[in-house]
């Protein structure tokens, strides 16, 4: 049984969803799962249910909450997506999230949450298990993304418009011609990754031409890296997962060698999920995915039970079927 939460803060309704622990097992801390982003949720939606039920039947009491715009949650969200995406990398729901994650703690009677999700949730809580490290005890991080803009995300909700065939050729010389378009391709993310089917293209040697793996890259987001640091030097645990081979994994690579090249992370852990995409849909990525959180999750975080449980039937929770 689940049971719909209503948060009201900083001026927004927001709706989410609460995952009880299982009976007799409850832990002093949450986890709670951000937005991925404003896409159907179909997929990664899935992946959360999933993994919040099963963090559940461990005796973790697990959230999902819709940020403001996204979701069932109504608020403003920028017109386009790479407006939305440069939102989401500069740190624009951190504080509406720390809001959230006050209020289940305060409600919930918790030592603190654990955060994360994928993508841009993964970035939004980065930012808050640096600002608020008590609060965020742990951190999970599924395809997190460091770097700040790409040349084709302007493009993206496009496609119904009818292109002329010069529209049609820009479109196909920008992915033939321009950095990003060379790295969608060596890691298989675009159209033309299946020439590598047929043309013998040394990929990891144009790979590592393409990226110095001493330093960040231009377009690092380097607030969110400098975050990335102190976590990871401040010894939270965090755990990192990402589709093999695919943009975030190389990113991340690059990243993990320049940032952390000095740093000790022993509690940071790394999962690298074979044949997959994006959001894990693919390969059987998405049980492997809850697999590898839910040890993580007991392993860095056994826990005792909380002091007190939440009082049924408290105002803004309605339980539902599930």
């Amino acid at each position: 049984m689940r049971e719909l939460v209503q948060l009201d803060v900083k001026g927004h309704r927001l709706w989410g969803t609460y995952h009880p622990p299982a009976s007799g097992t409850r832990r002093s801390v949450g986890v709670l799962f951000l937005n991925p982003g404003h896409v159907p949720r179909s997929g990664h939606g899935g992946l959360s249910v999933l993994a919040a039920d099963r963090l559940a039947s461990k005796g973790f009491p697990c959230f999902r909450v819709d940020l403001p715009g996204l979701g069932d949650s109504a608020g403003e969200l920028p017109e386009t997506t790479a407006e939305l995406y440069q939102h989401v990398c500069q740190g624009g729901f951190v504080e509406i999230a720390s809001a959230v994650r006050e209020e289940l703690q305060r409600r919930f009677a918790l030592r603190g949450l654990l955060m994360g999700g994928l993508c841009g949730a993964a970035t939004t809580a980065l930012y808050l298990a640096d600002q608020e490290p008590e609060g965020v005890p742990g951190l999970f991080m599924f395809e997190p993304e460091f770097y700040l803009s790409e040349q084709e995300a302007s493009a993206v909700g496009e496609g119904a418009v009818t292109e002329s065939s010069p529209g049609r050729l820009k479109r196909v010389t920008s992915k033939l011609f321009s950095y990003w378009g060379w790295m969608r391709m060596l890691t298989r993310e675009n159209e033309y990754a299946r020439l590598f089917k047929y043309v013998p293209f040394p990929r990891q040697k144009l790979l590592d031409l393409l990226m110095d793996w001493d330093a960040l890259p231009a377009v690092a987001n380097v607030p969110l890296v400098r975050a990335w640091q102190r976590v990871v030097r401040r010894g939270q645990p965090v755990l990192v997962m990402t589709a093999e081979g695919k943009l975030r994994d190389v990113f991340f690579d690059r990243i993990h060698r320049s940032a952390l090249a000095d740093l000790p992370h022993p509690n940071l852990s790394r999962v690298r999920l074979q044949g997959t995409n994006h959001i894990f849909t693919t390969g059987g990525a998405i049980e492997a995915c809850v697999d590898a959180l839910t040890r993580w999750a007991c392993e860095h975080f056994p826990g005792h039970q909380a002091a007190r449980a939440p009082e049924p039937g408290q105002p803004g929770l309605e339980r539902v079927a599930g």
